[in-house]
Parts: C-alpha cells; sequence; structure tokens
C-alpha cells in the first residue's frame, strides 16, 4: 500500500515537472538554473491550442503574401473613394449624402468586426474569410452598377460588411500564425501595405473619375477579387476548428450580436439623419432613443446574461487593454476624417480634379507607410512599445492644428508638410496599442482572437462615428454661413441651396460669389478640423497611461 501511495506521489511530482519543463526557460548561470516563465497567447478557442496554427518556411510567407493581397483589397477600395467623392455626390445630384459615401462603408465595417471575430472561433478563420470575400464583391458589383444614390450607399453598405471580415480576419490570422516577438515586422508589413493601397486608391480613384468614369473605383475590385480568392484559398491551410456544424452554431449568441449591430446603426443613421433634416425631427429622435436604448439593452445582456458575449468581459475590462483600445481608434479616426475632408478642400476650395486631389493626398500615404513600417523595425529591435506611441501622439495633435493655416489659395508647402507630419504621427502609432493589448490579453481560449477583433471594431467604428459627426459640423456650419452671406451674393440665377447639393455650380459663378462661398466652406472644414485635434489631444491623453511592458525576447516565448 505504501509503494502504491509513493508510486502515486512520484507520478504526480513527475506530472508538475513536466508542466515546469513545458512552461519554463532554463537560462544558465555560473552557479546553476534559473526559471524564468515564459509568454504564451491564448488558444483559439475553437478546440485547437496555438502551436497549430503557426507557420514556418514557405508555408508562413505564402500565408503572409496572400494576407498583404487580402489587405490590399479592402484598403484600396476605402482611400479610392476618397478622390471621387464630389464625383459620385454630384452624378446623383445629392452632395448632402457625400459622407454616406464613406459612413455607409465604415458603420458595418464596425459594427461586424467583432461578430467576424466570433464567427471564425466557430467556423474557422479560413472559411469566413472566403465568406468575406465573397461579400465583399457582391457589394463592389452593386456600387459599380448603381442608378441612384440609395442603391449606390446600400452597395457600399454590403462592401462594409465583407470588407469588415476582409480586413478584421487579416489582422487575426497574422496574429495566430506567428509568436509575439515577431509580431512587429509582421505588422508593420501590413500596415505598408494598408498605405501602399492609399497612395495608389486616390491616384487611381482620380485616374477613373477624371478619365474614365468613377464605377471603375469599383469594378477594379472584381478584377483584384479574381487574383486574390483563389490564392487566399490555397495558401491558408492550418488545423480546422473541432466540433461538427450544429455544435458550431450553438455556440453564437445571436441575440447579443443583433443587439449590438442594431444600436450601433440606429445611433449611426440618427447622426447621419440630423445633417439632411432637422435635428428635432421625428426619425432622427427615433433613431436615437431606440439606439440608446437597445445599446444599454445589448451592454447589459452582453456582460451580464450571454454565455458566449460577443465582447468578453475579461477582455473589456482590463485597464490595460481599454487604454490602447481608445488610444488605437482615436489615431486612426483622427486620420480619416482629416483626409475626407482634404479631398473636399482640394476638389472644392483648390480646385484641383479628381486625379490632382488624388495626387495631393500622397504625402500623409507616403509618410504613414514609412513611419508605420520604421516602427515595426524598431519595436522588434528595442522591444519597446509606449515610447514611440508616446512620440506619434504628440505630433499628431501639432500637424491637425497645423491645418487651420490653410487659405482658398493653396499652398503647397503647408499641405505637404502638414500632411506629412500627420502620416509621420498615424504611421507610427499603427501597431503599438494592438501589441499591448496583445501582451496584456487574457489566456482564456479565444481571448487573443476576440481582442484584435475588439481592436477593428473600435478602428472602423470609431471611424464611422467620427466621420458622421465631421459630417454633420461641415453640414451645419455651411448652412448656418451661407445664410449669412446669401443678400451679398451677386448672381442671382444659381439657387445656393443647388450649389450645396451640386458643387460643381460653383464654376459657373463669377469669382466674388465663388471665393465668397469657398470662404464658407474653409470655415466649415475648419470647424471639422478643430473635431479631429480634439481627437487627436484625446489619443496623447490616454497613450500617456498605456502599458509599460516590452515585447518578450525570442528565448521568452513559448507560443
Amino acid at each position: 500500500m505504501e509503494t502504491s501511495d509513493t508510486n502515486s506521489a512520484l507520478d504526480e511530482a513527475s506530472f508538475k515537472k513536466e508542466i515546469v519543463d513545458v512552461n519554463s526557460d532554463f537560462n544558465k548561470h555560473k552557479d546553476g538554473y534559473k526559471i524564468q516563465s515564459q509568454f504564451r497567447e491564448s488558444d483559439a478557442g475553437d478546440g485547437t491550442v496555438r502551436e497549430d496554427h503557426i507557420l514556418t518556411g514557405s508555408k508562413f510567407y505564402f500565408c503572409v503574401i496572400s494576407l498583404v493581397l487580402c489587405m490590399f483589397l479592402v484598403a484600396l477600395d476605402q482611400m479610392i473613394t476618397a478622390a471621387v467623392l464630389t464625383n459620385i455626390s454630384n452624378h446623383f445630384h445629392e452632395f448632402n449624402k457625400m459622407t454616406w459615401i464613406t459612413a455607409a462603408f465604415l458603420m458595418p465595417m464596425g459594427c461586424f468586426a467583432q461578430v467576424w471575430g466570433r464567427l471564425s472561433i466557430n467556423f474557422g478563420r479560413k472559411w469566413t474569410m472566403v465568406s468575406g470575400i465573397i461579400l465583399f464583391e457582391i457589394g463592389s458589383l452593386i456600387s459599380g452598377i448603381s442608378t441612384s444614390m440609395n442603391m449606390f450607399i446600400g452597395g457600399r453598405a454590403i462592401q462594409g460588411v465583407g470588407g469588415s471580415c476582409v480586413q478584421g480576419l487579416t489582422m487575426i490570422i497574422a496574429t495566430e500564425i506567428t509568436t509575439i516577438d515577431k509580431k512587429p515586422i509582421l505588422f508593420g508589413v501590413l500596415s505598408l501595405t494598408f498605405v501602399v493601397a492609399s497612395v495608389l486608391g486616390p491616384i487611381i480613384g482620380g485616374i477613373f473619375g477624371t478619365y474614365v468614369t468613377w464605377r471603375w473605383c469599383f469594378y477594379i475590385n472584381l478584377c483584384c477579387g479574381g487574383i486574390i480568392f483563389p490564392f487566399f484559398l490555397f495558401s491558408y491551410k492550418t488545423k480546422p476548428p473541432k466540433g461538427t456544424f450544429v455544435d458550431h452554431i450553438k455556440t453564437i449568441d445571436f441575440l447579443d450580436n443583433i443587439l449590438m449591430i442594431v444600436s450601433l446603426v440606429l445611433i449611426l443613421i440618427a447622426i447621419s439623419f440630423g445633417q439632411t433634416d432637422s435635428w428635432n425631427s421625428a426619425k432622427v429622435i427615433c433613431c436615437f432613443s431606440i439606439g440608446g436604448v437597445t445599446l444599454a439593452g445589448f451592454l447589459l445582456y452582453n456582460f451580464k446574461f450571454s454565455k458566449y458575449p460577443v465582447i468578453p468581459k475579461d477582455v473589456i475590462m482590463k485597464p490595460t487593454i481599454i487604454i490602447s483600445f481608445i488610444g488605437f481608434t482615436m489615431n486612426y479616426s483622427c486620420l480619416l476624417v482629416v483626409m475626407q475632408f482634404l479631398s473636399i478642400y482640394f476638389e472644392n476650395i483648390a480646385g484641383h480634379n479628381s486625379f490632382h486631389t488624388g495626387l495631393s493626398l500622397i504625402p500623409a500615404a507616403v509618410a504613414c507607410s514609412g513611419a508605420g513600417l520604421a516602427s515595426g523595425i524598431f519595436i522588434q529591435k528595442v522591444r519597446h512599445i509606449k515610447e514611440i506611441c508616446v512620440i506619434a501622439v504628440i505630433i499628431q495633435p501639432v500637424s491637425v492644428g497645423l491645418m487651420q493655416l490653410f487659405k482658398i489659395k493653396e499652398n503647397i508647402g503647408y499641405t505637404i508638410g502638414f500632411q506629412a507630419l500627420l502620416g509621420i504621427a498615424t504611421g507610427l502609432n499603427f501597431q503599438g496599442p494592438l501589441l499591448s493589448a496583445l501582451l496584456n490579453a487574457p489566456k482564456t481560449p479565444g481571448s487573443s482572437i476576440l481582442t484584435t477583433a475588439l481592436f477593428n471594431f473600435g478602428r472602423s467604428t470609431g471611424a464611422a462615428l467620427f466621420s458622421e459627426i465631421a459630417g454633420a459640423i461641415y453640414t451645419e456650419t455651411l448652412r448656418s454661413n451661407i445664410k449669412k452671406i446669401a443678400p451679398l451674393i451677386q448672381e442671382k440665377t444659381q439657387n445656393i441651396d443647388s450649389i450645396i447639393l451640386n458643387t460643381s455650380l460653383l464654376s459657373k459663378l463669377g469669382k466674388h460669389d465663388r471665393d465668397l462661398i469657398k470662404e464658407q466652406m474653409l470655415k466649415a472644414i475648419r470647424n471639422v478640423f478643430w473635431l479631429s485635434l480634439a481627437i487627436a489631444l484625446s489619443s496623447l491623453v490616454v497613450t500617456v497611461a498605456m502599458s509599460n511592458k516590452k515585447i518578450p525576447k525570442k528565448n521568452e516565448v513559448d507560443a
């Protein structure tokens, strides 16, 4: 009996030793060994373990190429419309709905990001990504053949649903296929891809808008998708989730997902309606009221009652993750709002055509790509994250504040220099907050995936929200100022409201009236830049409080 007990004790001791061997690293010293715990990210939560998804050699590089292509597909579309916003609005004679061109895409990009993250755990990253690419292509086709602004907006919304999946799953797969110590360079490559597409996007969009038709901005997605779809399908091969289809369906909380999507969409639509209708109109009040109540219901249900919450409590309740999340969201939102209204400045005030507008937006994109790649190399070499993020958030509000110096007559030095500063600031902070969050993410299965999805959700939802707020500020300021100068307009043949709806009519006015209206447009854009400054300053405040954790060394990483 004693022998049996002794053997049992030995077995238990042996088992404990094996656990230590797996989770510890032995660093040799002159007088013995020191045990040091290793960093390990959470498992996927689909029955597989971290090691099942880590790729090496040619498999890794082929997968990275496929991810780069997928990121390129969405990023190109996101920026290709920057140079043709006015063309599309004027084509349908509804310039007052111009912000919907961006917002209709960004709303579902944000609202569905967390949903796609959860679905990727249930059904696997590969087939979830395939579904997203198909939706994105369907939306592109509808946008390209649209015959009305409403049809066009509908197509953009479908694009956003698919784009949310493609962009989100690209980042999720990137976090899975390698270890934390190698992620900075990989994230740097993806950020470089995003910005290269951003550089090409406005140029390609400008060429199409000026010399062919803006519809080719969406037809080109079908051409790119024909190459990217099969390449991803055959290059990404990892272990699929365990369990049956029925088992996977049971782990989806449909009510939780629906509550989140409906609440966010209603609130964003309310802000958009406020730009075209009175803020105290019935539909605006109803959307705000129902959206607010639904959002409160979602928060209560998600954190208190849901067995499979779309936003896990253990992720969202970690202060280190929330701080990084806010900084990440504000950083990207600032860039997107500024770029959107710089496009309006170049085309409507500086008088550029679509092609030259695209060229004018290059400085920010080039600077952002260079800074993003440089930050990845820096973080991987020195392992420090917070320091470079703090430098970035100091530069960003300065660059946005300087844009208040823009005049009706374009100063090329100002537009290039201030854009370059903005691009450097955004690029330096492109990946740091997400890396910091992954270092602090819980170790419960699925946490790393859902943390990454949360950041995609924040980036897209924040961009959509602030884009709508910026649009509301611009519209209300312009309306108010136009009313004040109405008696000063010399030519009465053109209706002022018609000019707001179709800015191409500006060219038919005399110089006095044209400059007078342009001045009011510039004042409205300056107010949007004040909003962007506030966003940048909020990013500065939270980034200072970011975690000081460093990227672990190679020998300190388990998986």
